[in-house]
């Protein structure tokens, strides 16, 4: 586990759990685009994908659609246990997404 994935301090216990599904969604998100990005450059200029790059480009997605479940699952569960913790978490989220995108022009 990294420091990204420690729920920070100001997030209630409630909802730890679906913070950490929510790291692990992000950081399956990044691996797929990653390697999206690495076969994108790898054949710029012509080529196709081996049939163990579509493997794994394959694996990255269905990964990611777990985690992409699994986060729903717990933010349903928060918000249906403790609206304010879900709502913190959801603030939360909305800030690293400033963060990490900056402004948009």
């Amino acid at each position: 586990m990294t420091d990204a994935d420690q729920p920070p301090r100001e997030l209630p216990p409630a909802a730890h759990a679906a913070w950490l599904a929510y790291a692990a969604m992000l950081q399956s998100k990044q691996a797929h685009y990653g390697f999206l990005e690495h076969l994108d450059a790898k054949y710029q200029h012509g080529g196709t994908r081996s049939l163990a790059e579509r493997a794994r480009l394959a694996t990255l997605l269905a990964q990611h659609d777990r985690c992409v479940a699994e986060f729903s699952q717990a933010i349903k569960a928060l918000g249906a246990t403790d609206v304010k913790a879900r709502d913190m978490l959801l603030r939360l989220m909305g800030e690293i997404a400033e963060t990490t995108q900056g402004p948009t022009h």
